[in-house]
């Protein structure tokens, strides 16, 4: 295997994540059923010569209930009781002439049955990350933010940065790749640390580089705000296993969605007026991005957050071998992250990749997701090639024709979501975002920057064979 995969080897991978609204808040209860009418009381009626009967008087009808007022999740008011009917009217005095008495009155009619007060009106925005917000120290200008408690899987202090652009409401949150660890063949091509010093050579060079130009014109998020988080826990941004130990190696600190939460309270409060957020990353911070985004929306509450997938593609069972998918699960903790947040959704806890994706396109539908990949990536093929053999393999190769039969069936079955785009391309490349072809990427005449930009517009497609 050439050194160039193990560089590369597997770049993240992770229970990818994939759209829809906002967390309802709390019901209050509906408005009160207002009492019943009260019983109208019948007289009897006089007796002249020889008197007629007199008629009970009708019962009065009972008031339906209030209703609910638009509270956030109101109940429904409880309906009115019955009216009790009208007392029988008394019985006709005898009269002057010496008349039999009138007959007695008849009952009163019962009330009618009050009406139910109305339903509350629907829940609200919930979610809405709290802490202290970072402060600016000048327009385009890359900050790093150490943040106490995260941890690399050496378990080293690293943060993230961000850089802010003039009064943008717009924010890009990025997620970086670097390989996995799960066995020491790739826990040895895996970064295992990334704080200032990693940061600063990153900031001088990929922190101006593929999407984080702002120079290109064809860039379609040149003027955002910037977020960059690094990688460095071997996870794909998705464990949340402390202390877990791959085979043949020692505990590492398999902690990147917990990292991603923690950033979260610091990023989401920094932005007060965001108006859209676009998720990203490339290889591990691919599938970081559809990992980490049911927590990054609730983060945002009703600010909209898309997604971008950029070369970590989701395959179902029959592409991608079950004993791995469960590893993954087992090593990283993934019970406690993506197949909490997907639930229902993922019934089979060996064979979830696709399906998480899928529930992220079914529950965040009016969210735009995307997945940009090549039909035979080099990287991700070697990643997903160490499942073969019920995993008793040394060196991973997936077949090139099973890679690509597996990506085609994911786009089948994902592209029955509206929100749902792809822009796929021939050829072994491995991630387009980060470097300069993103801006030099065209299938069937369709740049990829102009794909991007139609994802961001609200009109996902389906580009390439």
């Amino acid at each position: 295997m050439r050194n160039a995969r193990w560089l590369w080897v597997a770049l993240g991978m992770s229970a990818l994540a994939l759209a829809a609204g906002c967390g309802g808040s709390d019901e209050s209860s509906g408005g009160a059923a207002a009492a019943g009418g009260a019983s109208g009381a019948g007289a009897g009626g006089e007796s002249a010569s020889g008197g007629t009967p007199g008629s009970g008087g009708a019962g009065g009808a009972n008031t339906g209930g209030a209703a609910g007022s638009p509270s956030t999740g109101g109940s429904a008011g409880a309906a009115g009781g019955a009216g009790t009917g009208g007392g029988a009217g008394a019985a006709g005095s005898a009269g002057a002439s010496g008349g039999a008495g009138g007959a007695s009155g008849a009952g009163g009619t019962g009330g009618a049955g009050g009406t139910g007060g109305a339903a509350g009106a629907g829940g609200g925005c919930g979610g809405g990350a709290t802490g202290t917000p970072v402060t600016s120290t000048g327009d385009d200008q890359w900050q790093w933010i150490n943040v106490p408690g995260a941890k690399c899987r050496d378990g080293s202090a690293t943060g993230f940065a961000i850089n802010f652009h003039g009064a943008s409401s717009e924010v890009m949150v990025f997620l970086e790749g670097g390989g996995a660890c799960f066995n020491t063949m790739t826990c040895m091509a895996n970064p295992s640390k990334f704080g200032q010093s990693e940061y600063n050579s990153w900031r001088n060079a990929g922190g101006k580089a593929g999407v984080f130009d702002r120079s290109k014109a064809a860039n379609p998020v040149r003027d955002w705000n910037y977020v960059y988080i690094p990688y460095c826990t071997g996870d794909v941004h998705a464990g949340d296993n402390p202390g877990g130990k791959p085979s043949g190696g020692t505990a590492q600190q398999f902690v990147g969605y917990t990292n991603v939460g923690s950033y979260l309270k610091r990023i989401v409060p920094s932005f007060p007026s965001a108006t859209r957020v676009l998720l990203t990353g490339v290889s591990a911070g691919g599938f970081g991005a559809a990992a980490n985004y049911d927590q990054v929306q609730r983060a945002f509450g009703c600010t909209p957050v898309d997604l971008i997938d950029d070369s970590g593609p989701p395959m179902s069972g029959q592409y991608l071998e079950t004993c791995l998918q469960d590893q993954f699960r087992q090593l990283w903790g993934l019970d406690k992250t993506i197949l909490k947040d997907c639930g229902a959704d993922c019934p089979t806890h060996d064979d979830y990749l696709l399906d998480y994706v899928g529930h992220l396109a079914k529950t965040h539908s009016t969210r735009t997701q995307g997945l940009i990949e090549s039909t035979e990536d080099s990287v991700i093929r070697t990643f997903f090639g160490y499942g073969a053999n019920d995993c008793n393999t040394l060196f991973g190769n997936m077949p090139a024709a099973d890679f690509a039969a597996g990506l085609t069936d994911a786009r089948s079955k994902l592209q029955a979501n509206a929100s749902f785009g792809s822009f796929l391309f021939g050829g072994t490349d491995h991630t387009s975002l980060g470097g300069s072809a993103f801006y030099t990427r065209t299938v069937g005449g369709v740049a990829l920057t102009k794909w991007v930009s139609d994802q961001l517009a609200g009109k996902p497609s389906h580009v390439g064979p």
